[in-house]
C-alpha cells in the first residue's frame, strides 16, 4: 500500500502553511457563512498551542474537549495536538431531560483518560461542575475563546507511534472506551480511504469529480472526526460544517448545502437517509440540485434497504444517482474506514435464506433477510471471518469478523483487560458478525446483541427491520433483546417508543408489533412494551442501547427524560456553580499545599 504523507500529524499540519483555497466552512443556524482558508486554521491551531503552553500543558497530557462544532473546536483540538498533548473530545450536553445520567457518564470518561485540562466554552461550561466532582487529575478548565490570544508557539517533537488523540467508542457499554489512535494509525487510515475514494468519485466518462464535501456530523464521533475533519485536512479539501443539531432540527438543511456548493461527497449514518425521505418537504428542495453529488457514504450502523431504496427513489428528481449511495463498513478501532464497494455502480443487495443464516451460520440466496454489500476491504488491511475458536472461515459463513493491517488501534487507553480482548496477535476483534459473499462483505449484526432463541441466531436487527413505518411507533426506536425467564428458557422482548403524534393505541401497536415478529419470523415475542418518546437509552452518537435499555427495564429503571423547563435548566446551573467553586477551592488549597481532608488535585 501507499505510504502516509507525512511522519506525523503536526507534519502533515505544517503542510498546509500556504493553503488559502481549501479550507473550513461553518453555516449558522441564522445561515452566515465563516469561510477559514487552512492556512488560517493552522495560524489560529499555531496560537492555541502556544496558549495550552503557556498554560502548563506538557506533551502526553490529556485534554478533554468539550464543544460545539465550530473554529473554536478545530483551535483546541488541532492547538492541543501542536502542544504534543491528546485530545479527546466528548460529547456536550444535548439531551437536557438526561443531565444526571450526563453527568455520571462524562466524569467516568474524565477519569478513564486522566484528563489534567479541560477545554469548553462559557455557555456549557455553566452545566459541567457536576461532570468534572471527583475527577482529581483535573486541574484547569479553559475557556476555547482564550485560545486565540496565545503567541510563541514552541513546536515539540512526535513520536509517530505515540497516540495522536483518544476516541471514545460510541459502543453500547456502559462503560466508556478511550480508543487509542496513533499518528501512524490515523495516516494510515486517511492514505487508505483517499485511495478509495479517488477510485470511487471517478466519474463514469473518466473524468475527475471535484472537491467539496458537507459535514452535519457531530465531530466527537469517529465519522465526523476521522472521516470529514480529518479527511478534509489531509486531501486537502473544503469541508462545510454544520451542527448535528442544526441537521436534527431541519434536515432538508443538510440537502440544501451540498447543492448550494455543488458538493461531491457526504457521509452520515442509515438513519440521516431515513429521516430525509420521510421528513423533508418538496417546498423546502426548491431549486436544490444533487446531482453533483458523486458519493453519499451510507455507514456507521445497520442499513435497513428499504430505507436506502426510498431515500434514492424520493431524490431521484433532484438528481440523486443511485451510484451515487455506497454502503461503507469501518469503526473506531480501525482508524475509521475498514471496506467500500466498487466504484460506479447501484448498491449491490441480496436476499438470503432467514433459516440457513440463523440456523446454519450460512448465508445462501433464498428468502428473509436482505442485506447490502460494503464491498471489499480497503487497500492494506486483511479482513478474515472466523469461528467461535478464531479459525477462519470461508466465503458464505457467518462468522466474527477480525481485520489485520497499520491502521489498527493499539488497544484502549487505561484497560489492558479490554485491549486483550480484541486485539490477538496484530488481528482486531471488532465484535461484529459478518461473511463474505460474491467475494463482497455483508454486516450481519453484532455478536453481543446476537438473540439466541431455541437454537437459532437471530440479529436484533432482523426484528427491527420488521417494524419499520409500524402505525403508532417512531421511525428507527424499537430495540428487539432477549432475556433468560425462569422456566421458559430465553425469550423475546422488545421495547419500542411511540410515536407522540399517534392517537393509536399502545395494545393495538403493541399487537401489531408480535402479528409482524411471528409472520416475519416465525417467533413470538414474550413481551412489548410500549414507551415514551425519547425512553430508550442512546450512545452520545445517538445509537439506541440494546442491553442498557434492558437492564433498565428489568431494574424498573426505564423511564422518559425529565421535563426541561427554565426552572430546572436554572437549578442545574446553580448545582454546576457550587460544584465548580469547590473545585477552584480544592485547587488553591493544593497548589498552596496546604493539608486538606479533600482529595488533592495533582
Amino acid at each position: 500500500m501507499s505510504a502516509t504523507k507525512s511522519r506525523s500529524l503536526v507534519e502533515m499540519l505544517l503542510a498546509l502553511e500556504s493553503c488559502t483555497r481549501y479550507g473550513g466552512r461553518f453555516v449558522t443556524n441564522a445561515g452566515q457563512e465563516t469561510f477559514y482558508p487552512y492556512k488560517e486554521v493552522l495560524r489560529r491551531a499555531q496560537n492555541s498551542a502556544a496558549a495550552l503552553q503557556a498554560a502548563g500543558v506538557r506533551p502526553g497530557d490529556r485534554i478533554a474537549i468539550i464543544l460545539p462544532t465550530g473554529i473554536q473546536f478545530f483551535d483546541a483540538y488541532l492547538g492541543s495536538q501542536l502542544a504534543g498533548a491528546i485530545p479527546a473530545a466528548l460529547y456536550p450536553p444535548f439531551r437536557l431531560g438526561r443531565l444526571d445520567e450526563y453527568f455520571a457518564r462524562v466524569r467516568k470518561m474524565l477519569i478513564k483518560i486522566g484528563a489534567r485540562v479541560m477545554i469548553t466554552d462559557s455557555r456549557i461550561k455553566k452545566l459541567l461542575g457536576q461532570a468534572g466532582e471527583g475527577v482529581t487529575s483535573l486541574e484547569q478548565v479553559i475557556d476555547a475563546k482564550d485560545l486565540a490570544s496565545g503567541s510563541g508557539w514552541k513546536p515539540v517533537d512526535v513520536d509517530p507511534k505515540q497516540p495522536a488523540f483518544l476516541q471514545f467508542s460510541s459502543g453500547t457499554t456502559v462503560e466508556p472506551k478511550a480508543v487509542m489512535m496513533s499518528h501512524e494509525n490515523l495516516l494510515h487510515n486517511l492514505v487508505m480511504m483517499e485511495t478509495a475514494l479517488n477510485r470511487l468519485s471517478t466519474r463514469t466518462d473518466g473524468s475527475e469529480a471535484e472537491q467539496g464535501a458537507v459535514c452535519w456530523l457531530p465531530l466527537y464521533h469517529d465519522m465526523g472526526l476521522v472521516g470529514n475533519f480529518y479527511m478534509g485536512l489531509s486531501y486537502p479539501a473544503t469541508v462545510t460544517y454544520l451542527g448535528p443539531e442544526q441537521f436534527i432540527g431541519f434536515p432538508a438543511i443538510w440537502l440544501q448545502m451540498l447543492s448550494k456548493y455543488k458538493s461531491v461527497i457526504t457521509a452520515a449514518p442509515h438513519f440521516a437517509y431515513g429521516l430525509c425521505a420521510t421528513k423533508v418537504l418538496d417546498k423546502d428542495l426548491q431549486g436544490v440540485d444533487l446531482s453533483n453529488l458523486v458519493l453519499a457514504l451510507n455507514g456507521a450502523e445497520p442499513i435497513d434497504t428499504d430505507g436506502m431504496y426510498h431515500f434514492i427513489e424520493r431524490f431521484s428528481k433532484y438528481g440523486f444517482k443511485p451510484e451515487a449511495m455506497v454502503p461503507v463498513y469501518g469503526l473506531a478501532e480501525a482508524g475509521l474506514g475498514v471496506s467500500f464497494p466498487d466504484p460506479g455502480i447501484p448498491p449491490i443487495v441480496t436476499e438470503f435464506d432467514r433459516n440457513a443464516m440463523s440456523g446454519e451460520n450460512r448465508a445462501v440466496r433464498g428468502q428473509g433477510r436482505t442485506l447490502p454489500s460494503v464491498g471489499k476491504p480497503l487497500p492494506g488491511l486483511t479482513v478474515e471471518i472466523r469461528d467461535s475458536e478464531q479459525r477462519a472461515l470461508p466465503e458464505g459463513h457467518v462468522g466474527r469478523i477480525f481485520v489485520k493491517g497499520p491502521s489498527i488501534t493499539q488497544g484502549y487507553y487505561n484497560d489492558p483487560e479490554l485491549t486483550a480482548n480484541i486485539l490477538h496477535d496484530e488481528w482486531l476483534d471488532t465484535g461484529d458478525l459478518g461473511f463474505f459473499f460474491e467475494e463482497n462483505l455483508h454486516i450481519a449484526g453484532r455478536a453481543k446483541d446476537l438473540i439466541i432463541i431455541r437454537g437459532r441466531n437471530f440479529a436484533p436487527q432482523e426484528m427491527e427491520d420488521l417494524l419499520y413505518k409500524l402505525e403508532g411507533l417512531r421511525v428507527g426506536c424499537a430495540v428487539a433483546v432477549s432475556t433468560l425467564v425462569e422456566g421458559q428458557g430465553e425469550q423475546l422482548f422488545i421495547l419500542a417508543e411511540k410515536d407522540i403524534r399517534s392517537q393509536r393505541p399502545d395494545e393495538e401497536i403493541a399487537a401489531e408489533i408480535k402479528s409482524r415478529i411471528l409472520a416475519g419470523l416465525s417467533l413470538t415475542a414474550y413481551h412489548v412494551e410500549v414507551l415514551e418518546q425519547g425512553t430508550l437509552p442512546r450512545t452520545s452518537s445517538g445509537k439506541l442501547r440494546r442491553n442498557e435499555a434492558m437492564r433498565q427495564f428489568l431494574g424498573g429503571e426505564l423511564t422518559p427524560p425529565e421535563k426541561v423547563t427554565t426552572l430546572r435548566i436554572l437549578k442545574e446551573i446553580g448545582k454546576s456553580q457550587i460544584a465548580w467553586a469547590k473545585f477552584s477551592w480544592q485547587k488553591r488549597r493544593a497548589d498552596a499545599d496546604v493539608p486538606t481532608s479533600e482529595t488533592p488535585l495533582r
